[in-house]
């Protein structure tokens, strides 16, 4: 499942689909799809729509992969039930669906494959926000699905992936539309479970995260990252020191007197510091120009970003060709932040989308959300929403 744009990851997704979001250093779909190759799956059906050409762009037949990959496109995005529809031509035995925007591992794969029962669906026990789908489970069996409580709570979360049979396309072709004029595939559950079907849950052990919000991509990241091992493909200078889990590519170098506490993985062709310190739970793209003196904790650097010296950024994203400038400071903690007209709580420094130039001595509030091409000026203060496009003056 890939052609959705996840618009409450704005305004990151303005550029690209949810499934191209990068944690640990690869698209959100790139650990999915290593995640089923590991367990043997081979043959992948990608429903794509939105960007779809910066999908099929980067992940090609999936060869490089260890996969083959076959394109769908939902012209329309009516719903998963829908989408899933598309794929009915091809599949002639039992299949997974899984979503290409949620972080998954090969064990929780494995748990699914190895699941007793024709229609299964890996579960999580989670704390959550009332954002995901709730299992009521009564001796070992789904009993119902409740959409999004909307809440607080803890509970059996639905995480979107699934084990059926070719029967699950005659259920799907009497899914009735929602309320929100989609066809899901949880309202083709809830009509089987009422028709007497069996729906049997996997509780998963396994790696699962999604990201309902921009913010959300930061846990996403660090949990991405705790997978990794130290690689170091590139050149780190003496007086450089690494502790922990780091990955360095090739072309990259660590200047001297720069400090890494992994998890940390630095892409190709990046420049870091002298005296730079990056702190765990970090990922920075291929071709990053990192200035002296400056520090990064918790936050994702996409590529061909430049950050001067004596920056400081904290759990923070930052969009592909940004420039931010010398002795920028971004602050962080908790914050309200609004999303399609509705507020949200939530704790991180700042989301900067592509192609934003900001200044030097720029203090960056708690909550701060940038829109793509936006130019914030030397010496500013900025907080809350700068739409894209802005120009902002001190």
């Amino acid at each position: 499942m890939a052609a959705g744009e996840g618009r409450r990851c704005r305004p990151l997704t303005q550029t690209r689909s949810k499934v191209m979001l990068p944690v640990g250093n690869r698209p959100f779909m790139e650990h999915v799809i290593l995640a089923l190759a590991a367990n043997g799956i081979r043959d992948l059906y990608i429903v794509v729509g939105y960007q779809k050409e910066r999908v099929m762009d980067y992940f090609e037949d999936g060869l490089d992969f260890g996969v083959k990959i076959t394109y769908l496109e939902q012209n329309e995005l009516l719903g998963t039930a829908h989408a899933l529809r598309k794929a009915e031509a091809y599949m002639d035995e039992e299949f997974l669906v899984v979503n290409g925007d949620n972080l998954i591992d090969a064990r929780a794969v494995k748990e699914l494959t190895s699941a007793k029962g024709e229609n299964v669906i890996l579960a999580a026990l989670r704390r959550h926000s009332g954002d995901y789908g709730v299992l009521l489970v009564e001796q070992e069996r789904v009993k119902a699905i409740i959409e999004k409580p909307g809440r607080p709570c803890s509970g059996i979360l639905n995480t979107g992936a699934y084990k059926f049979s070719p029967a699950i396309f005659e259920n799907l072709r009497h899914t009735t539309i929602s309320e929100r004029g989609s066809y899901e595939l949880t309202e083709t559950i809830s009509q089987m479970i009422a028709d007497g079907n069996e729906i049997v849950p996997q509780m998963s052990k396994g790696i699962w995260a999604d990201a309902i919000f921009a913010w959300d991509l930061l846990n996403a990241n660090s949990l991405a990252l705790a997978m990794k091992d130290t690689i170091i493909s590139g050149e780190v200078e003496e007086g450089a020191r690494i502790k922990g889990p780091v990955e360095v590519g090739e072309g990259s170098i660590i200047r001297s007197g720069s400090y890494l506490v992994g998890p940390v993985s630095i892409g190709e062709d990046c420049d870091i510091g002298p005296g730079a310190t990056i702190l765990p739970s970090t990922s920075v793209g291929d071709s990053v120009r990192i200035g002296s003196h400056s520090e990064l904790r918790n936050s994702i650097i996409m590529s061909d970003v430049r950050i001067g010296s004596g920056a400081i950024v904290s759990d923070s994203v930052v969009g592909e060709s940004c420039t931010l400038g010398d002795q920028l400071v971004i602050e962080t903690g908790p914050c309200v932040v609004e999303v399609e007209e509705a507020f949200q709580r939530a704790e991180f420094g700042a989301i900067f989308a592509d192609d934003v130039n900001v200044g030097s001595r720029v203090l960056v509030s708690a909550g701060t959300v940038v829109g793509t091409g936006a130019r914030i000026g030397s010496g500013s203060s900025i907080r809350g929403l700068i739409e894209r496009e802005s120009r902002v003056i001190s």
